[in-house]
């Protein structure tokens, strides 16, 4: 009879710790419940049902103000191995593995742009996705941006409740002060000082904020306030990878985006980007585009300028304040972001992993504009797919659009490729990361 190990327990899931200081060694059985709901159990099987798979245990903590304290402890099991994806999302990727395109990706503060041909010009049209943010889309991040706001001066004034020696009183408290003086009246006493923080003379605070006392309301509203800046991540994230999948399921896994670094995005717009998230949007697209067997590849911006070029090979110079884009040599209008993410499918590489070795083709991009003329025009101006609020197949076909005054360039409804989805109701269908995952296992 062979010795008993991990993969004879047939009950119920628990963690075991053995061990212990000298003299008091024993064992701490922790019960743990297996995520429930909708194609989470699939998700369980996928990454315990191998015994040869490396698992680790870790013990973390995250805010959570309804919870004693305001921190809820959890277990989260880490395996060595690739990521669950759902059978929907499985075959959405085999789906567009077999596309044949060849596609470009223009991000910038506002939006994100994409362009795709068919890759041999063989038949099919140009198409074009735009993901921007609704007005519905805008006046909810407003609400919450106003939200955050309100939270973050409730803090503060707490914080000046519990601490009023270390604050200085401000120009109106002061004022105010002073004519009570003057009157000879009793000097009122001042709960919330609006001033300035005490501070040395080289503006460092005499005390260190770690060392303030704080109210138990004060602890409370922090953690829900950090609880419901993790939501709204979590959110981001999951809608990055919503969009990412339908971009690739119209124009294909193999897409080329300028090399362009963020943080220089963050010193000119700030906290602009964190609506539109381009940054989260292009990563997530270059994970979808490698699991669909694909790639989404970089190409340095000094060397293609594709936002000055035209598709006939033309330098059309413009700034950032110009968001249309006008030809002469050819006579091509259309959207500045849109024209930009044309080009970039026509980039070629002497090392595909070097942005520096990148070129445009000016040969194959005037080609492209030569055998689609009109429609091309038409996926310049607006976008021609879908958008993922709507069901498939319910968006607008991209009709070329007539030249002249009376006909309007953005007659019809217009359909956006739109970032932001309803909230995540489960994780069954989100990847992982390649070679580790998590699934979250919580305490008792």
């Amino acid at each position: 009879m062979h010795r008993a190990n991990w993969w004879d327990h047939a009950g119920p899931f628990a963690v075991v710790f053995a061990g212990g200081p000298e003299g008091k060694r024993g064992e701490l059985v922790v019960p743990v419940r297996i995520p429930q709901g909708a194609g989470q159990w699939e998700c369980v099987q996928h990454f315990l049902s191998n015994p040869s798979a490396w698992h680790k245990v870790d013990l973390v903590r995250r805010r959570k103000a309804s919870a004693p304290g305001g921190w809820a402890y959890e277990a989260h099991l880490m395996v060595l191995g690739p990521g669950y994806s759902s059978p929907a999302v499985r075959g959405m990727r085999d789906r567009a593995a077999q596309i044949d395109r060849i596609g470009g990706v223009d991000g910038n503060v506002s939006n994100l742009s994409v362009v795709s041909f068919p890759a041999q010009f063989d038949g099919g049209m140009p198409v074009s996705t735009e993901v921007t943010l609704t007005d519905a889309e805008q006046a909810l991040l407003e609400k919450q941006a106003k939200k955050q706001r309100s939270r973050a001066r409730a803090l503060e004034r707490s914080r000046r409740a519990t601490n009023t020696a270390q604050y200085g009183l401000s120009k109106k408290q002061a004022a105010r002060a002073q004519r009570r003086a003057d009157k000879g009246l009793t000097p009122k006493t001042v709960t919330v000082p609006g001033g300035a923080r005490e501070a040395r003379s080289d503006g460092v605070p005499k005390q260190a904020f770690r060392c303030d006392r704080l109210s138990a309301n004060y602890r409370q509203q922090r953690a829900r306030q950090a609880e419901h800046a993790a939501s709204i991540a979590e959110h981001r994230r999951h809608r990055a990878r919503l969009v990412a999948r339908e971009i690739i399921a119209a124009h294909g896994p193999v897409l080329v985006v300028e090399d362009c670094d963020i943080r220089t995005w963050y010193r000119l717009w700030g906290k602009r980007l964190s609506q539109t998230t381009p940054g989260m949007l292009i990563s997530a697209l270059k994970v979808e585009c490698e699991a669909a067997g694909g790639r989404l590849v970089r190409a340095s911006t000094w060397s293609t300028a594709l936002s000055q070029h035209c598709m006939c090979g033309e330098r059309v110079c413009k700034t950032l304040r110009d968001r249309e884009h006008k030809c002469t040599a050819c006579g091509l209008v259309g959207k500045r972001d849109l024209v930009s993410a044309a080009p970039a499918a026509f980039v070629r590489f002497t090392d595909v992993d070097d942005p520096k070795t990148a070129f445009l083709d000016t040969t194959a991009s005037r080609n492209a504009q030569i055998t689609y003329a009109e429609a091309l025009e038409e996926a310049l101006w607006e976008s021609t797919t879908p958008s993922p609020n709507t069901p498939r197949g319910a968006g607008r076909v991209a009709v070329p659009r007539q030249r002249g005054a009376s006909a309007p360039r953005t007659a019809g409804q217009r359909n956006r490729a739109t970032p932001d989805e309803s909230r995540p109701r489960g994780h069954a269908g989100t990847p992982g990361p390649r070679n580790a995952c998590s699934p979250q296992l919580t305490l008792w």
